[in-house]
């Protein structure tokens, strides 16, 4: 069962010059997807499965809001819990978890407010 949990107000201090990069790591065993960053300007980036990507530099996130995407699937039937870790610059931002009889196919919805020290 499809569930979508969204996560707002999430606010990150950055400096303007501080090169900012976003880290998924499943937790779970079994867990698989993609994750899609939206950020200000064209070159929005993609994780498949887990991974880290370089998202810009801290002042060219202040303007708008970044989306962060995660479709997650854990087709292994041990598996009781779904859990998904998100990090700025290897700081622990979220730490998503929920039961799979509640959805083993969750989407993950995070909207990041960079701002600056």
């Amino acid at each position: 069962m499809r569930k979508i949990y969204r996560y707002k107000d999430l606010t990150k201090v950055v400096q303007k010059e501080e090169h900012v990069t976003l880290t998924v790591e499943f937790v779970t065993d079994g867990n698989t997807g993609v994750t899609a960053v939206n950020i200000p300007g064209p070159n929005d980036p993609t994780i498949l499965n887990e991974g880290s990507a370089n998202i810009g530099k801290g002042k060219d996130l202040y303007s708008e809001l970044t989306a962060c995407v995660t479709d997650v699937a854990n087709p292994i039937p041990e598996e009781d819990t779904i859990t998904v870790r998100y990090f700025i610059n290897e700081d622990l931002l979220l730490e998503h978890t929920n039961a799979k009889s509640v959805s083993d196919q969750p989407m993950i919805i995070l909207m990041i407010k960079f701002v600056e020290s």
